[in-house]
């Protein structure tokens, strides 16, 4: 059956009042789905306009008194790459900026609306079991889940969410990321959401780093200033990363401790195939999923992406050939002028690191791409769901709503401009890319669904350098890529509610 629109879908979910909507919406993001229009007329670096500013709003909802009941969130936790959402637990003011805007805001939500917030904390390899136990007895268990990425989707396609469209959360408000719904939602049905709800939203989003006294020693031109001049593209980046490499040991090859132009790992593949304005997945008219991925313009990319990764001497792949994660640090040691990362990463690895270094996005295809695209990462991102078991699915939505709309006024001012503009970054520039990126989030369904494993292939012909990669494994993958595309279809139609 044909669908409506998903625009039409979209608009009469998020209508909260006529005067909200003019507040809310007039500059909210609305991603093509992928393939860029390539409007040379925009003069925005960041392409796209800047989002309201969530002070000027009021919160879209009245206050409402849940008389001291308790909303419960299932929280996907990793210990091994200290991957958690701590902000629901926060017993007390410790002086550090993160941990008193949680408590603050946490304090503020439970004593506003007369509730009371528990994390139930997971470990990542239970979390599915977990919801499908919850869901398989129609326990009414959680308010909400608190999936990475990854899961989500595997969540999303199971039935174990709302509809979100079918509720009253204020999709269109800033504080939530349009984009998520926009290009995760399947036939006018979505799943997940993210936003200013917690920092993790912003902690996986994929950009570069680079190393500014490298940099100068090296007499290249500022990346930022590319940017600015809308500049910042494959070609020039693939220009400067080829004239950086050293033998520092002198043992005739290059391995651990010698210089790079480019430090990176797996996960940047779909990253860089996105801030060229592609998508392996996009959708059609109808909000439906097509496959695009053996394109003429994706397989240029890649050759683009190859002319850097097949030559050894240019970029150092972590997962590809490194014995250790000690590789993973050659950036933070000084000896790569490139680094793909996450902002999570600042924290984790590049505190200590001597030398000054700067925040990029990932460069774009050609100077007439309209906008950036920043890649949410299926590992290190969160979504926040609400489980189908939910019978009362408004409160639900309405405390999600309130802990984004105060997160976006204390929790993410804490975490954007404290921690990440001005404690571990280190120059204004930097503040301004952050702008850019953290406004040009985008979702590749391919990852998100897992879509025929494609993507998956890919990367392993990267490692292999196999230039030929993407026509062969869509050669040998199109079936399965098709039949994942029709039982998404069918899936998101079945579980429609």
């Amino acid at each position: 059956m044909k669908t409506k629109k998903f625009t039409a879908l979209l608009l009469a979910a998020i209508v909260i009042s006529a005067t909200f909507l003019m507040l809310a919406c007039d500059n909210a993001q609305k991603p093509d789905g992928g393939n860029d229009s390539g409007d040379a007329k925009n003069n925005d670096p960041a392409g796209q306009a800047a989002s309201d500013n969530p002070e000027e709003l009021p919160f879209p909802h009245e206050t409402r008194d849940f008389g001291g009941a308790t909303f419960k969130v299932l929280i996907d936790q990793e210990d091994v790459n200290l991957l958690d959402v701590e902000d629901i637990d926060v017993e007390s003011l410790n002086g550090d900026v993160l941990n008193d805007a949680y408590y603050n805001r946490k304090i503020l939500v439970e004593d506003t609306y007369n509730i009371k917030l528990e994390g139930i904390h997971v470990n990542n390899y239970q979390i599915t079991s977990y919801v499908e136990k919850s869901v398989g007895s129609g326990m009414d268990e959680y308010d909400a889940y608190v999936p990475r990425l990854g899961p989500a989707g595997a969540f999303a396609t199971k039935g174990y969410g709302a509809n979100l469209l079918g509720t009253s959360l204020s999709l269109a408000a800033p504080w939530w990321d349009q984009n998520i719904i926009a290009d995760t939602s399947i036939n006018g049905v979505a799943y997940m959401i993210a936003g200013d709800i917690f920092i993790k939203h912003y902690d996986g989003i994929s950009l570069l780093m680079f190393n500014k006294n490298l940099l100068t020693d090296l007499g290249l031109e500022s990346p930022y200033q590319l940017v600015f001049d809308n500049k910042w593209t494959m070609d020039k980046f693939n220009d400067m990363v080829k004239g950086v490499t050293l033998d520092l040991d002198g043992n005739g090859k290059m391995d651990r401790y010698d210089r790079y132009g480019f430090v990176t790992q797996a996960d940047y593949v779909s990253s860089f195939i996105n801030a060229s304005g592609e998508r392996i997945i996009t959708k059609d008219s109808d909000d439906l999923p097509v496959f695009v991925g053996a394109s003429e313009k994706i397989s240029n990319i890649i050759d683009k992406m190859l002319d850097i990764y097949i030559d050894d001497t240019y970029c150092l792949h972590r997962d590809a050939k490194a014995v250790s994660l000690s590789q993973f640090w050659v950036f933070p040691e000084g000896r790569g002028l490139f680094y793909w990362s996450l902002p999570r990463y600042i924290d984790l690895g590049l505190r200590d690191m001597d030398d000054d270094f700067g925040i990029l996005p990932i460069p774009k295809w050609d100077s007439s791409q309209s906008r950036y695209y920043s890649t949410l990462n299926n590992w290190h991102s969160y979504t926040y769901m609400i489980p189908i078991t939910v019978t009362d699915i408004e409160k639900s939505a309405y405390i999600m709503d309130a802990l984004a709309y105060h997160g976006s006024k204390i929790v993410k001012p804490a975490y954007y401009d404290v921690c990440l503009q001005r404690k571990y970054t280190r120059d204004e520039e930097s503040s301004a890319m952050l702008d850019i990126i953290f406004a040009s989030t985008c979702y590749e369904l391919a990852e998100v669904y897992g879509v025929g494993g494609y993507i998956g292939e890919i990367v392993n012909d990267f490692y292999q350098k196999n230039s030929n990669g993407m026509t062969t494994q869509y050669e040998k993958l199109s079936g399965k890529i098709e039949k994942s595309i029709s039982d998404l279809i069918e899936e998101f139609e079945k579980n429609k509610n």
